[in-house]
């Protein structure tokens, strides 16, 4: 009942929100067509900018909202110019539209701006091919009309209307963090160690009565976390934004989830470091607790600033989480700074010290996402935001030869990473293959254009940009999403068809059309996440009243229904002949290639440690960088299913224990940040045999998963292994290799998770 309540609260809120974009895309349109108006200007084109500038806001940090629209604007305005210009022979339309299709749909993998628009270009591409008119003057006009629409949508979007999508995510881990503060600040306090009682000396002969009060505020405590960190995931999972998997919020969103469940464990820890010593007049547990209390009242100030930082937009733009950042100076450096850690190493409490450097790197990567969800920008390692200066304060404890070897070795980061920077170009190269799920699909989405042209011009079906438009958004990378796209887009127009007859034979003038279009862009923005159908239902109006050619036109309905069938069958039939992906089992294949293809990375790590250094830059062209784009490949392709899946309302419902987004979506996150991790730490790394020897660890653990997972093997995924040797220092190597065994864990709990919904 608990978790059925969660998914509810969950809903409720994205429900909510997708009202209030509903409400905001409504606002935009007639604010457009208003405009149009009363200036005497056609109103399809401004209305079109704003319904979709609309569409495409993923919400989140102002910079990355703005650049998503930019991209829309800008591809738009330009393929709509090119697609009103192809009006010579038909062979030249057939080639240029079979390019614009192939490069829209491939550049999917660069960007994942482009990735929240590709799909919307094309269908401008589409618009401005079917014109009447093909002047350039005439289609630069259209364009100049569709930006100024998106750019009215953008500012409502952006300032006087703001809606964040992944608000209740955001919300739902602040109460994560929240009450492990609360707890850490209440349970940890002199009082709290002595279940209430008002003198150290009220404590004896009452032990049994301490520990079971104490053992009920844990079990309160417990559930209450629980709870907090289930709702959270259905929030994230249930984000009402495209691209979830790639967006920049919902990663860190994901990351600061997973590690709100370690400092759950450290806390659950520490509490039993502090019932084990109960006997007050121990001198030895006097000081413990009094170690535990102060390390206590140091994490729950940084769980509260990270609260803080997901409540309320930060007004430096999280400048404070950074290494040098106000937080972090107050809550990150003054442990990094002293001077050794006060226990003896075998006694009970060196545990709390072990946890404790634990806590303190936790800390350290949440206000790293804290940052990054407000920026849109993530720290990748090198140059970027600082990453060089937080290894050489987590290294300062080294020797002086030490840290000047790391120095050095930071620089080369710096220099080897710095092709993050052009990491878009990766992304392209890893892809041009045709093992690639994305270039399969971008060949598919260039032939159903060229054929879409074909059908156009020599069948002169009247407004048949429908039947195009219909074919390029059916067209899924895999056969049962296009097959189910395909009859939800079918039965959706029908419906929405009869009913924008209807509509049509009502409306008399401007003022009426402007009304109609209104109220039904609101429920078309409103029902986008919840159900394809619905949302084709009301979209359907919403596009034949906005282009209808004169008031009362009722034919016009049924023009678009048989377009949309037309289209559908292309699309469908193009799934079946030309390199048929079939979704069976597609996520865990995706999900246990990508684990594979991290371990075979990993590998190459470890061959490249071996290289003479002589030769490493051959090594680094011929070794490295085949197996970073191998890797980079395999988890784009999961990412793009997941985006795909995610964006099916009904996606993980058959599952025994629930859905299954918010595993998926942790899952090809830390993927991801794991292959960063070993970017870096090729570089770094000794080499050493006790390094090697634990990284040979982490690569039978990932192939494990990945046989697991692609249902190849019957590895029964464990617990992690021991996470390092308490004595290995704090070097850059050994943060990273902590780091990389601590993703591992979570890569771990994860795909368990996955399996065992999986199976029902």
């Amino acid at each position: 009942m608990a978790e059925l309540a969660v998914g509810e609260r969950a809903l409720r809120a994205v429900r909510s929100l997708q009202w209030a974009r509903g409400l905001r895309a409504g606002v935009a349109v007639s604010g457009a067509m208003l405009a149009c108006h009363l200036l005497g200007k056609p109103l399809g084109w401004a209305a079109l900018g704003g319904f979709e500038a609309i569409l495409v806001d993923n919400g989140g940090p102002y910079r990355s909202r703005l650049e998503t629209i930019g991209t829309l604007l800008t591809g738009g305005a330009i393929v709509c110019v090119i697609g009103a210009m192809v009006s010579g022979t038909l062979w030249a339309a057939i080639a240029v539209t079979a390019v614009v299709c192939f490069s829209a749909t491939f550049a999917r993998v660069a960007s994942e701006r482009v990735a929240s628009t590709s799909v919307i270009i094309l269908v401008l591409y589409f618009a401005g091919f079917g014109r009447e008119t093909h002047s350039f003057a005439d289609a630069s006009a259209s364009a100049v009309q569709f930006v100024l629409g998106g750019l009215w949508a953008a500012g409502l979007s952006l300032m006087l209307w703001p809606v964040d999508p992944f608000r209740p995510a955001r919300n739902a881990v602040a109460d994560c963090y929240r009450v492990l503060a609360e707890f850490t600040k209440a349970r940890f306090t002199e009082d709290g160690f002595r279940g209430g009682l008002s003198h150290p000396s009220a404590m004896h002969g009452m032990g049994s009565f301490v520990r079971g009060q104490q053992k009920e505020q844990t079990s309160e405590f417990q559930r209450d976390m629980r709870l907090k960190m289930e709702f959270a995931r259905r929030a994230l999972g249930t984000a009402p934004a495209r691209v979830t998997a790639r967006t920049v919020r919902a990663r860190n969103l994901t990351v600061l989830l997973e590690t709100a469940d370690m400092l759950f464990a450290i806390t659950l820890r520490w509490r039993e470091l502090a019932e084990d010593e109960i006997h007050p007049e121990s001198d030895e547990a006097l000081r413990g607790q009094a170690a535990v209390r102060e390390a206590a009242h140091w994490l729950s100030g940084a769980e509260q600033a990270v609260v803080d930082g997901l409540r309320h937009r930060p007004s430096d733009r999280a400048a404070s989480y950074l290494p040098e950042g106000s937080h972090s100076i107050e809550h990150v450096q003054p442990r990094l700074k002293r001077p050794q850690w006060p226990f003896a190493k075998g006694t009970t409490l060196a545990h709390l010290a072990k946890d404790e450097r634990d806590a303190l790197e936790n800390i350290q990567i949440a206000f790293e996402a804290v940052r990054a969800i407000w920026t849109g920008v993530e720290l990748r390692g090198g140059r970027e935001s600082g990453v060089v200066a937080r290894w050489a304060m987590l290294a300062q404890a080294t020797a002086t030869s030490q840290t000047t070897a790391t120095s050095g070795e930071a620089e080369g980061v710096a220099g080897h990473v710095a092709r993050w920077h052009w990491a878009w170009i990766d992304a392209l190269r890893a892809n041009w293959t045709r093992d690639s799920v994305m270039m399969r699909h971008a060949l598919r989405m260039g032939v159903v254009g060229a054929v879409d042209i074909a059908l156009m011009r020599l069948t002169h079906v009247r407004h048949g940009t429908w039947l195009a438009m219909t074919s390029i958004i059916v067209l899924q990378p895999y056969g049962t999403g296009t097959l189910r796209r395909g009859l939800q887009r079918v039965g959706g127009t029908i419906a929405g068809g009869v009913l924008a007859a209807v509509l049509a034979t009502a409306i008399h003038g401007p003022a009426g059309l402007i009304a109609a279009i209104t109220v039904v862009s609101v429920l078309t923005l409103a029902t986008y996440a919840v159900n394809y159908a619905w949302y084709c239902f009301f979209l359907t109006p919403t596009f034949v009243l906005m282009s209808m050619p004169y008031f009362r036109d009722w034919q016009f309905a049924g023009v678009r229904m048989a377009n949309t069938v037309l289209g559908a069958a292309v699309a469908v039939a193009a799934m079946w002949l030309l390199w048929p992906e079939h979704e069976h089992l597609a996520l865990g294949r995706l999900l246990g290639r990508g684990t594979v293809a991290d371990a075979a990375y990993l590998q190459a790590m470890v061959r490249f440690w071996k290289v003479d250094a002589s030769e490493r830059r051959i090594a680094e062209r011929q070794l490295i960088a085949p197996a970073r784009r191998i890797c980079g490949l395999a988890i784009n392709d999961a990412e793009e299913s997941l985006d795909r899946m995610m964006l099916e309302p009904g996606f993980g419902k058959k599952a025994a224990a629930g859905n299954i987004q918010a595993q998926a979506l942790t899952f090809v996150t830390y993927l991801r940040r794991l292959m960063r991790v070993a970017t870096t730490l090729t570089v770094v790394g000794s080499g050493e045999a006790q390094i090697v020897g634990r990284v040979e660890s982490i690569v039978e653990r990932m192939e494990a998963m990945g046989a697991a997972l692609a249902g190849t093997g019957a590895a029964i995924i464990g617990p992690p292994s021991p996470a390092y040797d308490e004595t290995a220092g704090t070097s850059v190597e050994e943060q990273q290799i902590r780091r990389m065994e601590r993703q591992v864990g979570v890569l771990e709990r994860a795909a368990t998770e996955l399996l065992r919904k999986a199976a029902g």
